[in-house]
């Protein structure tokens, strides 16, 4: 059974703010596959108290029992204080996914200056390496840059790395007819009041990209980690290197070099979307009990 943190700025509720964090966190709780030691929460899709509260009626909508540590844009908190303990407590078998800003991943490094080495992995998502556009709409990058002085110290840190970035995972496209399939199947399985507030958030989102992006369904960003962990086959193997210094991380941009001490694999495509969405809504649906005898 895979150990995972996941360091995430879930938004999952809130009227125009993204989804993705919150279908990855409820597909990783459904995976029997996956330990899911805690959440800790970050800023980015919104402030640390917009997240909390969001996290906080998540949880309570989907009678989710994980705990999770708040983060701090400052300096020590729950949060790093939590990555340090689990990093310590299961050496080498730990691995963070990251879909926020990386101010608790570099906190923590600052509180243990070797908590990068007893991870077994650590996937992040976020980062671009050309301009990012969805549906011909440019799109600023938001994870790294939202705090970059974290950002470049994460990525020069050493640590075993995978990075999910912004063309990659723009390709992960979630379709207002998969979502139709989700809500079906989660049918009988949801409280009422679970299945209007999915439905609700994710009919939202949806109408806030057609207005944005002209098309019916939205970007599955942050869940193209949780499904990397489990199903690498399912994304190309592109590896780079990562210069020592990275000075573009106030617009997201990663510095790559042709050779370096900062090895990291970077898929550049996903190579089976229908796959990769009912993976997604199998793993969600498995989280939750069936009531319907048949």
């Amino acid at each position: 059974m895979k150990k995972v943190i996941i360091d995430c700025d879930n938004t999952f509720g809130l009227s125009g703010r993204d989804v993705d964090d919150g279908l990855t966190l409820l597909y990783l709780t459904g995976r029997p596959t996956i330990e899911l030691v805690g959440v800790t929460l970050t800023h980015g899709n919104g402030t640390l108290t917009e997240v909390a509260a969001a996290t906080t009626k998540f949880k309570k909508f989907f009678e989710k029992t994980f705990d999770f540590y708040l983060g701090s844009e400052t300096g020590s908190s729950a949060a790093s204080d939590f990555l340090v303990a689990q990093a310590a407590a299961y050496p080498g078998e730990l691995t963070v996914i990251a879909t926020g800003a990386l101010t608790n991943l570099a906190q923590a490094a600052r509180q243990d200056p070797a908590f990068f080495t007893k991870l077994k992995q650590l996937i992040l998502m976020g980062g671009t390496t050309q301009p990012l556009v969805v549906n011909e709409v440019p799109v600023s990058e938001l994870n790294f840059a939202s705090d970059p002085q974290a950002a470049a110290s994460v990525l020069t840190s050493g640590a075993k790395l995978a990075i999910m970035n912004g063309s990659l995972t723009a390709q992960a496209f979630f379709s207002k007819a998969e979502q139709a399939t989700l809500i079906q199947k989660l049918h009988r399985r949801l409280s009422w009041s679970a299945e209007e507030f999915l439905t609700h958030t994710l009919t939202d989102w949806i109408a806030w990209n057609e207005k944005v992006f002209h098309f019916s369904g939205f970007c599955n960003w942050d869940l193209a980690t949780a499904i990397y962990l489990e199903y690498p086959e399912l994304f190309s193997n592109e590896r780079y290197f990562l210069a020592d210094t990275q000075l573009r991380l106030a617009t997201g941009q990663l510095t790559l070099v042709e050779r370096s001490d900062l090895p990291l694999v970077m898929p550049q495509r996903l190579l089976d979307v229908a796959t990769f969405n009912q993976l997604m809504i199998a793993g969600i649906v498995a989280g939750f009990r069936k009531d319907d005898p048949q």
